[in-house]
């Protein structure tokens, strides 16, 4: 009886230190984390003196400490690596440190040992910039490889850390990149780098994922190339939509004299590339007419000089074309200024103008124009500039279908 009293009292002192201990512990917690919070260095060095095992408050500490480029600091990190040989971050800023320090194999060291704690882009791509810093080209290479396989958030980062060593567009075949995200990545810093001269390789694979988001994408590319008069390469990004059906509209083929895209002027509403373009015109109004084409409607307060509606073409230099156009017209005068035109694309040369349009009737016009030399872009657009002694005009004009094909055709 008096061993299983002396029993009961041994368990329930034991009882009681495990609660005092429980509650010691969850003081020293709770105190280290309030100081942790305030987030200044001596409410930190406190939570470290509170809980001096705890590799997070050894990481905070190091790097409130590296804002004042105290020495104390490196202590921290290398305390909390101890406690923790997964604290990536600590090992990244330890790394950082031994190479500020010109300890180049120690910094090596721990920028491998964050990859090898964390599987995840921001480990392969400090490594990546290590070697870049270093000149070791075949590291840098696979680093960069590796980086790019998980890469989220600031692709376009690592592609120009690429571009000052390869500037060649090629950056998805040397570093694998798989993804189809990444690859309309890669293919959209071009274009924001302004480099047409290298998209094609981004753009052909993007092309060959075949994902529907990124069509915009490929037209923006192909007005881009049409800009800086990459003709061959707008033409094959254009077409190969075409075929696979992510745009409703037709290949082109200028050797063959298709250059004209929808001549029925059934998809206006694309914008793009080789397709119609609308520019929003003050006094002027767009709409698809119920029997089929486009109408233009003018208000009389229209600009006396505007272009109401364009197409870039591609072409045959040294090469004659017959534009041929079914319109009527309803309040419109003869000889207003109401007229097409096509010129280079940019404007400035003028390769053929029509006879002002005017006409009750539906009928069928055209005019002839010729491409110079060492030209393979024509832009179509129809125009009005208010000819003197006539008032602006009011009133619309339907177009029913246009053609172009090589004179004489």
């Amino acid at each position: 009886m008096t061993f299983k009293l002396v029993a009961d009292f041994v368990a329930r002192i034991a009882i009681a230190a495990g609660f005092a201990a429980a509650a010691v512990w969850s003081v020293r917690v709770g105190s280290a984390d309030f100081e942790a919070r305030k987030q200044t260095v001596e409410s930190t060095e406190a939570a470290v003196r509170w809980m001096p095992d705890d590799a997070d408050n050894h990481s905070r500490l190091a790097a409130l400490l590296a804002d004042r480029a105290d020495a104390g600091s490196v202590q921290h990190l290398q305390r909390a690596v101890e406690l923790n040989p997964w604290d990536s971050h600590a090992w990244i800023e330890l790394g950082l440190y031994r190479e500020t320090h010109q300890d180049l194999q120690n910094a090596e060291r721990c920028f491998l040992r964050a990859a090898d704690a964390d599987r995840l882009y921001i480990p392969r791509w400090t490594l990546a910039n290590f070697y870049f810093r270093h000149d070791n080209l075949p590291e840098f290479q696979r680093w960069a490889k590796a980086a790019a396989q998980m890469v989220y958030g600031d692709a376009p980062a690592l592609f120009r850390l690429c571009a000052k060593i390869w500037d060649d567009g090629a950056l998805i075949d040397r570093l694998d990149i798989r993804r189809p995200d990444v690859r309309a990545e890669y293919l959209a810093y071009l274009l924001t780098e302004a480099r047409p001269d290298l998209v094609m390789p981004a753009a052909r694979k993007v092309i060959e994922d075949g994902r529907e988001p990124d069509v915009p994408l490929l037209l923006s590319a192909c007005d881009r190339l049409l800009e800086k008069a990459y003709t061959q390469d707008a033409l094959e990004i254009w077409n190969r939509l075409a075929e696979a059906r992510r745009i409703p509209l037709a290949p082109l083929d200028p050797k063959n004299g298709r250059i004209l895209t929808d001549g029925r002027l059934g998809s206006t509403s694309l914008a793009h590339g080789f397709a119609w373009m609308i520019p929003a015109v003050a006094g002027v109004s767009a709409s698809a007419e119920d029997s089929g084409g486009l109408r233009l409607t003018f208000s009389g307060s229209q600009p006396e000089q505007c272009e109401l509606l364009s197409q870039t073409v591609p072409v045959e230099e040294d090469t004659e074309y017959e534009l041929k156009y079914l319109y009527r017209t309803a309040e419109i005068a003869p000889d207003t200024g109401l007229a097409w035109r096509v010129t280079d694309p940019h404007g400035a040369q003028l390769f053929g103008e029509g006879q002002s349009l005017s006409s009750d009737d539906e009928q069928w016009k055209g005019l002839r124009f010729r491409i110079p030399a060492g030209s393979r872009l024509a832009r179509l657009a129809m125009w009005y500039g208010r000819k003197p002694g006539t008032a602006r005009i009011s009133g619309y004009i339907v177009l029913k279908e246009l053609r172009v094909d090589p004179a004489g055709r």
